[in-house]
């Protein structure tokens, strides 16, 4: 192999080194990160007013004290949701009602040897309504639903902290829901 025939390769493994780098330039600011932060504009509907996130949006709500364990997992799952843990907001200008209802555990599989349930259910059920502060005016409600499955074990002491732990996973499914809908609702909608 000749010297030119040598430098003629390096040349067109150059060429295409160029090509490519120039590509992957050229093509970089069409992605966006998958966890980068974003937050889209909403529209104000007070006259004059700058146009508010979604973020502020959410974190402008207050949300009330619910009974029971789940009741108040959800509401602090809520609150970091929301607000990103930031609490109560000093002007709050909704206010979020909660209901919430725990599904007992449903028996999903039963062992048939022992009649022993080895695989059950836990869900949580909530109803919600987002209502507007000066007026009590209802800006929309909804309903969200979470299910959570676990293994029934033969120690109560395991069984019962499977079942706490898969209701603590069902209000996560809800509150994902619930943030999701309120998202959708401020972005699409406005304050």
């Amino acid at each position: 192999m000749s010297s030119s025939e040598m430098s003629l390769s390096a040349q067109a493994r150059r060429g295409r080194l160029v090509v490519l780098l120039g590509a992957t330039l050229a093509l970089g600011g069409c992605f966006q990160p998958m966890y980068a932060q974003q937050t889209p504009v909403v529209a104000s509907t007070a006259p004059g007013a700058a146009p508010v996130g979604v973020d502020s949006a959410l974190s402008a709500i207050d949300i009330l004290p619910v009974d029971g364990r789940v009741g108040q997992k959800i509401r602090n799952e809520l609150i970091f949701a929301l607000s990103g843990g930031a609490g109560v907001p000093a002007k709050p200008l909704y206010r979020l009602d909660l209901t919430v209802q725990v599904i007992g555990a449903q028996t999903a599989i039963v062992d048939p040897y022992t009649d022993r349930p080895e695989l059950e259910t836990s869900g949580v059920d909530v109803s919600y309504a987002l209502v507007r502060v000066g007026t009590g005016a209802p800006v929309m409600s909804g309903n969200a639903l979470g299910r959570a499955t676990y293994t029934r074990n033969r120690q109560r002491f395991a069984s019962t902290r499977a079942q706490r732990d898969a209701e603590d996973r069902a209000a996560k499914v809800a509150v994902g829901q619930i943030r999701a809908k309120l998202m959708s609702h401020f972005a699409t909608k406005g304050l």
